[in-house]
């Protein structure tokens, strides 16, 4: 495996940009489409998550050719290379081989291979509502509102509803939604934003929050 390339490449057949997260990290994660864009906004919510590296190195597959993957995931317990693409071009008989390939290879190096594809990605739309979270993390609370929060969410490790919750610290919903997206609340990975469903404090316990 070789250094990283530049990521972000104008063209006219796809969108590239940057998703910005400075909570998460200090430089934007860029993107070169809009299913990696999704992609990304739901890593940024997943807390298994700590590191998210764009197009981390270049494999070697042999004659099959270079391979730059997507993303790199790491956390405590993750090591995961990541190839966003939409199932109709991970099927074809161009990228299957190699992407067969990649994923022996990486496991030789002690890494988890995922292909992600648009029916992984929007799955029961979670992306809409990841996208509806993280414009809530653009917002800014005062330490003392945020920390009355987070008390009376410690006092629920099975989770509280967030609407209960909302009213109970005297804030609004969004400031809820807010700290979910800043990562000092859990939601399960339905990432469902009504009022009765329930929000976790970081370390509490349930056995339904598994990304």
């Amino acid at each position: 495996m070789t250094g990283v390339r530049q990521v972000v490449t104008r063209s006219p057949d796809r969108r590239v940009g940057f998703a910005s997260c400075p909570w998460f990290r200090s430089d934007p994660i860029e993107y070169e489409s809009l299913l990696e864009r999704d992609f990304i906004r739901l890593a940024l919510l997943d807390l298994q998550i700590s590191s998210i590296s764009e197009q981390p190195f270049v494999l070697d597959l042999g004659e099959l050719g270079a391979y730059t993957p997507d993303f790199l995931l790491k956390g405590p317990n993750l090591k995961t290379v990541v190839e966003v693409k939409p199932k109709v071009f991970a099927n074809n008989r161009r990228n299957a081989p190699r992407l067969k390939r990649a994923n022996e290879l990486l496991g030789q190096k002690g890494y988890r291979f995922m292909v992600a594809t648009e029916e992984f990605i929007h799955a029961d739309k979670r992306h809409v509502r990841a996208a509806i979270l993280l414009r809530h993390a653009r917002s800014h609370l005062s330490a003392g509102v945020t920390a009355r929060v987070l008390v009376i969410a410690s006092c629920f490790p099975r989770g509280i509803q967030i609407g209960k919750l909302a009213s109970s610290a005297e804030v609004s919903k969004p400031t809820v939604l807010h700290l979910v997206a800043r990562r000092k609340l859990r939601i399960a990975p339905s990432l469902i934003l009504d009022d009765s469903e329930l929000v976790y404090p970081i370390g509490g316990c349930d056995d339904n929050l598994h990304a």
